[in-house]
């Protein structure tokens, strides 16, 4: 089919010029993570409509009247329709095998040639070309102390009225999560992290990565402030780090992994204080407000394997759409199943966007009637298109972080084995019941 290889033509366009075009950016690691980003889309998205188009051989065979000769033969039909399916996954498979060793055959080759400078080539080893995995701090049991300060407190005669006991003490663990959340000046705070298993050297880094939000900060919005990682009380190195950043915004701070202890728990340690002596100190207060506001990252893997787990997910997709692909073929002529394929497309891929968008509409009058409904043709339709956003992890692969195996047998679980089978076994039925003498137009 000419339109094969115009697809085809476009993968390899890809694959190969696209390199090219993006070595005009600052660093070589973001030049990696721009073509990473733009090359695995494209490609996931020319496969998509790749896959669409070759659902047309049955249609032109139905239409040209081929069919008639090969059902005369003694094959069940069911046979037919697996292999149409099979045939356009095994070309699939050939097509991502290929723009996948071409994608990191070119970015070994951009690590490889381009000049860079030391923090850049740590970047490019450390941050993108690695499989990272983040882990969050363990938060200190407020539960435990706030039901302790009230029995305390019932017991000193603190309450003239004595208030609902659960009441109470989650009110009391809020407050307290809330005082131990905020780090008010020339104070410090303590973040305990645990399982954290890396190999522990001076020559390989993890990296602490914070986002704080500050109040009374400087007029030139730079946050001064002082890290320390490690744990001696435990054998471990004691790194200090100290740090000038812009507000309300990520950092990356990176240590070798010597500061991990030997039972794979790591400490962290905020200052705030200026430890800069020929700068002012402000009174800034910095607060946390999610568990993700500090996490740490360690290497767990490698950019080949994170790549093949990125691939395997993107080929369970195809697996889906190929199905759907048939299905609507056998039922309907190939303009309308293009449009009906093209369509569940569109709704597997806006889900998120979807959920977002009905949040805007307003609990009020017509508008919340509205929305109620909404929400009711959103839940629906989700029950039988499943969320192809779920299963993205082009993001977490250019910045190197990990693309679990989990992740990829739940794909495969989910978009294979439930959903593919239950639709080739549909388009198995409706195909046997077909008149297929009959071009559907």
């Amino acid at each position: 089919m000419n339109v094969a290889l115009v697809f085809m033509g476009i993968v390899l366009c890809i694959v190969v010029g696209l390199p090219f075009s993006v070595q005009s950016e600052e660093s070589v690691s973001s030049s990696v993570q721009s073509f990473l980003s733009i090359s695995i889309r494209l490609v996931s998205l020319i496969l998509l409509l790749l896959t669409v188009f070759l659902s047309r051989s049955l249609s032109d065979e139905m239409v040209q009247k081929q069919i008639l000769i090969l059902i005369a033969k003694p094959i069940p039909r069911w046979q037919y329709v697996i292999g149409k399916w099979l045939g356009i996954v095994a070309l699939n498979a050939v097509l991502l095998t290929f723009a996948g060793v071409g994608i990191y055959a070119a970015v070994q080759v951009m690590a490889g040639m381009a000049p860079r400078n030391e923090f850049d080539e740590r970047r490019l080893k450390d941050e993108v070309l690695v499989a990272r995995h983040a882990t969050s701090f363990k938060m200190p049991n407020f539960a435990a102390f706030a039901s302790a300060q009230f029995e305390k407190r019932r017991e000193e005669g603190f309450y003239a009225t004595l208030p609902d006991a659960n009441t109470e003490k989650k009110r009391m663990t809020m407050e307290a999560e809330s005082r131990w959340r905020t780090i008010v000046p020339m104070e410090g705070r303590v973040f305990d992290f645990e399982n954290i298993r890396c190999v522990r050297g001076k020559d390989t880094f993890l990296q602490i990565r914070y986002k704080a939000i500050v109040y009374n900060y400087p007029p030139d919005e730079v946050l001064r402030c002082e890290w320390e990682i490690g744990d001696p009380d435990k054998g471990t190195a004691l790194y200090h780090r100290s740090r000038r950043d812009v507000i309300n915004r990520h950092h990356v701070i990176n240590v070798p992994t010597d500061a991990v202890a030997a039972d794979h728990t790591l400490q962290v340690k905020l200052l705030n204080r200026n430890p800069f002596p020929t700068e002012p100190q402000f009174h800034n207060v910095i607060t946390f407000a999610t568990n993700d506001d500090v996490q740490v990252l360690f290497t767990v893997g490698t950019f080949g394997g994170n790549l093949l787990r990125l691939l395997a997910m993107t080929f369970c997709k195809l697996m889906l759409v190929a199905a759907i692909s048939i299905l609507c073929v056998c039922v309907f002529s190939f303009p309308v199943a293009c449009l009906v394929t093209f369509s569940f497309l569109i709704l597997a891929s806006m889900s998120g966007y979807l959920g977002d968008a009905i949040q805007w509409f307003y609990d009020e009058e017509v508008l919340g009637i509205l929305r109620q409904l909404s929400r009711f043709v959103y839940t629906v339709c989700y029950m039988v298109v499943p969320d192809f956003s779920k299963y993205d992890g082009t993001d977490l692969l250019v910045n190197g972080r990990n693309v679990t195996l989990r992740w990829v047998l739940d794909a495969a679980a989910t978009l294979v084995f439930i959903y593919t089978t239950v639709i080739l076994l549909i388009a198995c039925i409706l195909f046997q019941r077909r008149e297929v003498a009959e071009v559907s137009v």
